[in-house]
């Protein structure tokens, strides 16, 4: 009698352990899906952001004011065949 009883309380005690295994890892898994919520937005922004940097029209407006470039006049090109 004194064996069943050890075995029911150290089955109650698994039980009991195997359970807050369980819900320790649910939350972890739950910061873990988070902190990917926080990073996928993070990413979102970090592409519309380059996305608007190199637009075509802000680079050239840059490079004009910036830099001085001027564009060329067609007739002026030289082209080199090789």
């Amino acid at each position: 009698m004194p064996a069943l009883l050890l075995i029911f309380m150290l089955t109650g005690l698994s039980v009991i352990y195997s359970k807050y295994s369980s819900r320790t890892a649910f939350i972890e898994i739950q910061k873990a899906e988070q902190i990917l919520d926080q990073l996928e937005v993070s990413w979102e922004r970090l592409t519309l952001e380059e996305k608007m940097l190199s637009e075509h029209n802000r680079v050239e407006r840059i490079a004009r004011k910036k830099m001085k470039l001027i564009a060329l006049d067609r007739k002026k090109i030289v082209y080199i065949k090789l």
